[in-house]
C-alpha cells in the first residue's frame, strides 16, 4: 500500500461515518440538518508512522453549510442557493490537513531511496546516494545528499566522491495527479577536478534525471482510497435503513513548503441522504 492510502486509510472514514450516525440519531440534531445550521461532526488531530516516518493529521469533518466546496474558495452562507437541494440530501466534506517535517521526511525518503544506485548513462555512470537531508529555503525545498559516482570509459573506470545540494519547489495537479518538481537547480562539492569537469559538461543531463526520478503519479493511490473509504461507509450504514452516504470525490487539494516542513490538504466530497420510513 502507497503512502497517500495509507495517509487516508485505517479507520479514518469509519471514524467519521460512525460520528454521523450518532449526530443524526441524538436529539435535536435531525431537526438541525433540516433548517441547516451548521453541524460540525468530527474534530481530531492524530499522527500515524509510514515507514519509520511521523505524519500528523489535523481532520475536520462538515455536514451541509459550514462545507468548503474548496480550501481557497471563500465561504458565503448568504448566497448559497438551496434549489439544488431536495431537503433530504446534504453534502458533506472531509477536510484532511496532513504535516511532516524535514526531519521525517529524511527518514521516509533514506527508507525507501537511500543507500541505492541508480543509472545515470547505463554502462557509463552510475549515481549510489548514501543518504537524504531535507530543509528549505522560504517556499523551496532544499536535498543535500553525499554521493559516489562510478564512471567508465573503454577500460579506464574511477570512482568519484562528492555531496550535491539540490533546490527546487513543487508543482502538483501539472499534469493531474502529478507532482512534480520547478525551478530544479543543484550545486555540487567535491574535491575531484575530474568530477567537476563531468559536471560542467552534463549538468543539463544531470538536472533532467533528478527532475525524472523527483515526480510522483497518485492517481491509482486516490482511487483505492476512495474505495476503500466507501467500504468503510458501507460497513457502518447497512446498520440503517435510513441514513446512506456517498464519497463522490477524493482529492489533493493542496501541497505547500513551510518553515516546519511539507503540508498537504487532503478533501473528499460526498452526499448525506435520509431516507426515514
Amino acid at each position: 500500500m502507497t503512502i497517500f492510502e495509507r495517509v487516508l486509510g485505517g479507520t479514518l472514514f469509519y471514524n467519521f461515518w460512525t460520528k454521523v450516525q450518532q449526530y443524526v440519531f441524538s436529539e435535536g440534531r435531525f431537526m438541525q440538518l433540516i433548517t441547516l445550521k451548521p453541524i460540525e461532526v468530527y474534530k481530531d488531530t492524530t499522527s500515524m508512522e509510514i515507514d519509520t516516518a511521523h505524519v500528523t493529521l489535523d481532520i475536520r469533518c462538515q455536514v451541509e453549510n459550514l462545507m468548503q466546496r474548496r480550501i481557497d474558495r471563500t465561504l458565503n452562507l448568504l448566497t448559497r442557493s438551496l434549489t439544488e437541494d431536495t431537503g433530504s440530501n446534504y453534502n458533506f466534506d472531509i477536510i484532511i490537513k496532513a504535516r511532516m517535517n524535514y526531519e521525517e521526511i529524511s527518514k521516509f525518503f533514506n527508507f525507501h531511496f537511500g543507500n541505492q544506485s541508480y543509472d545515470i548513462e547505463k554502462n557509463r555512470y552510475r549515481l549510489h546516494i548514501q543518504e537524504f537531508t531535507f530543509s528549505n529555503q522560504g517556499t523551496k525545498a532544499v536535498v543535500d545528499f553525499p554521493f559516489t559516482l562510478d564512471a567508465k570509459w573503454w577500460i579506464f573506470r574511477k570512482t568519484f566522491k562528492g555531496t550535491a545540494s539540490l533546490k527546487g519547489s513543487i508543482n502538483f495537479h501539472q499534469p493531474r495527479y502529478f507532482i512534480k518538481t520547478r525551478n530544479l537547480q543543484y550545486t555540487l562539492e567535491t574535491e575531484s577536478t575530474i568530477l567537476r569537469w563531468i559536471d560542467r559538461f552534463y549538468h543539463k543531463d544531470l538536472i533532467a534525471f533528478l527532475g525524472e526520478f523527483l515526480q510522483y503519479n497518485f492517481r491509482e493511490e486516490l482511487f483505492h482510497a476512495k474505495v476503500e473509504a466507501q467500504q468503510q461507509l458501507h460497513t457502518l450504514q447497512n446498520q440503517s435503513s435510513w441514513i446512506s452516504g456517498t464519497i463522490h470525490e477524493l482529492d489533493l487539494e493542496r501541497m505547500t513548503i513551510e518553515s516546519d516542513g511539507l503540508h498537504a490538504i487532503f478533501l473528499a466530497e460526498g452526499k448525506l441522504q435520509l431516507s426515514p420510513n
